[in-house]
């Protein structure tokens, strides 16, 4: 009997999964998350929040999330991103050849980890900000793939000053 219902690719499957793990997210400015794939096998997922053990951003243990909290704030900002949770909940072997799919493409500080960690691919949808694809760049020169599934590769990019 044909199923009347199409069945997701793996791209689909994983970034779903993502979508799912940024529901665990406290972070008070956004909600990403992550899925470390090796050989179509789950390894792990992450989310943004704070380090264990210490009150959740949308408790107000992030300084941001304060009353009368300010982009000054910023810096002391305690929240560790979906990639980099990703990266902390899995071994070297796991790591090795593994693709990431995310949210979002990763910030420049999660890229590093990434490309230090033995990722083979970045996988990320829906978001593009102003400085992606110099991240997407620089894990390309590191070594790893990068895919943004979000239907704008090869749309040239428009600079307004």
């Amino acid at each position: 009997m044909a199923s009347s219902t199409r069945r997701a690719d793996f791209d689909e499957y994983a970034l779903q999964l993502a979508r799912t793990a940024a529901t665990r997210g406290t972070c008070v400015r956004r909600r990403q998350g992550a899925v470390l794939v090796r050989g179509r096998r789950i390894v792990a997922t992450g989310y943004d929040g704070g380090p264990s053990g210490y009150p959740h951003c949308d408790e107000g243990g992030c300084p941001r999330s304060a009353p009368g909290g300010t982009e000054a704030d910023d810096a002391r900002c305690i929240g560790i991103h979906a990639a980099a949770n990703v990266l902390l909940f899995s071994s070297p072997e796991q790591l090795e050849g593994a693709s990431l799919y995310c949210t979002g493409v990763p910030c420049f500080a999660c890229a590093k980890l990434i490309a230090n960690a033995g990722v083979a691919e970045v996988v990320a949808a829906g978001g593009r900000y102003e400085g992606s694809d110099e991240i997407r760049d620089f894990l390309r020169t590191c070594g790893v793939r990068v895919r943004v599934l979000d239907g704008l590769d090869g749309v040239p990019s428009l600079r307004f000053a």
